[in-house]
């Protein structure tokens, strides 16, 4: 093992980590998007023409919880990106750290004198 090949094993990892997170994002993002759209149809429709053609109060009661759920939408898709990033950068560091010990190890270092994972970033 060499340089060329720790880096292709942290280049595939990333890569791997990011592909799955942003699937997971987008799939979510679809999803919850595509319900959105259709509550905010709904609800404008309603008003156009239904029942809340002339119920204020109850139109802005639904407006106030479109607004929370679109909050929280995209509350949950940064959350999913910080995972993604944070799996990511693990996939990366376990890498680098396999091919350091696997280097270290050709090199006669005994493998009890290197932590299996990486050391924690405090």
């Amino acid at each position: 093992m060499d340089a060329a090949d720790i880096l292709n094993d942290m280049l595939g990892a990333l890569q791997g980590e990011l592909s799955d997170g942003y699937s997971e994002i987008s799939e979510f993002a679809e999803r919850q998007g595509r319900m959105l759209a259709k509550q905010a149809e709904h609800l404008a429709k309603e008003r156009a023409d239904g029942f809340l053609t002339d119920d204020d109060e109850l139109f802005a009661f639904f407006l106030e919880g479109m607004q929370r759920d679109t909050e929280n939408m995209a509350r949950s898709i940064a959350m999913l990106t910080v995972l993604t990033i944070e799996k990511a950068w693990n996939a990366v560091a376990n890498a680098l750290w396999g091919g350091l010990r696997t280097i270290l190890a050709g090199a006669g270092v005994p493998g009890s004198l290197l932590p299996e994972t990486p050391p924690l970033i405090t």
